[in-house]
């Protein structure tokens, strides 16, 4: 039996894959530690293309629902705490304090339907756009971090705001306050993406934190995912 993509429909091909999945794993179709079908299948499955697929499982990577290892396929994500600390420092100044010069190039703005991570975060349906921004910040002129954020409505107005420099500095002379952050990380493998604004091979090893803010009473701001090329950066935690 093939399950059903709307070709036509607002919702990419992809997020629709995502939800499929997201269900059978909900009802127990599929358990943790259970194997997913090879990408092969899926592609038969919902009459889709490669990309297609390889990018629902990755959002649902990224929402830890899977786990993929090497060689062998992607598996059902057994409940793992990842290591988490609480970060205040910027990615600015980080690199004041190794003594290196921080810039940004701002590669999209614009409004996009978040991963199933960052709508729960959010608190909104993946469904609905929220907006969101990449940036690939550089030390010294080398590319060291790509950063994607997704925003809460509150800080729409960031849409006609230059983030060319400091967000936080951004936020500041607006009036938004922060309050706490919780960050977690671990060690990802740099994709065609990744790797081609890092200038890093496919399949490196980064480091990922996904970095969420919150007002002072609580309430979600923004959640970011940043992945750095570490050779180029020392960490100040």
């Amino acid at each position: 039996m093939v399950d059903m993509v709307e070709a036509n429909s607002v919702i990419p091909l992809y997020k629709q894959i995502v939800r499929a999945l997201s269900d059978s794993i909900a009802n127990g179709t599929y358990r943790p530690g259970d194997k997913l079908p090879t990408e092969a299948e899926l592609i038969e499955q919902f009459g889709v293309s490669r990309i297609t697929v390889r990018s629902a499982i990755k959002e649902m990577e990224d929402a830890g629902l899977v786990e993929r290892a090497r060689g062998k396929g992607t598996f059902v994500s057994s409940d793992t705490q990842m290591y988490a600390a609480d970060d205040r420092e910027s990615f600015t100044h980080s690199c004041q304090l190794a003594g290196k010069q921080a810039s940004t190039r701002v590669l999209e703005m614009g409004w996009d339907f978040p991963s199933l991570r960052d709508a729960k975060f959010l608190g909104v349906d993946d469904t609905q756009k929220v907006l969101r921004s990449r940036r690939l910040r550089l030390v010294d002129g080398k590319p060291t971090m790509l950063e994607t954020n997704s925003y809460s409505a509150a800080l729409s107005f960031l849409e006609h705001e230059s983030l060319d420099d400091s967000l936080m500095a951004v936020l500041d002379r607006q009036g938004i306050k922060m309050g706490p952050n919780t960050r977690t990380l671990e060690v990802c493998y740099a994709s065609e993406l990744e790797a081609a604004y890092l200038n890093v091979e496919l399949d490196s090893s980064l480091l990922l934190f996904v970095d969420r803010r919150y007002t002072p009473s609580g309430e979600p701001l923004f959640i970011s995912r940043q992945v750095y090329c570490t050779e180029r950066l020392k960490f100040y935690l």
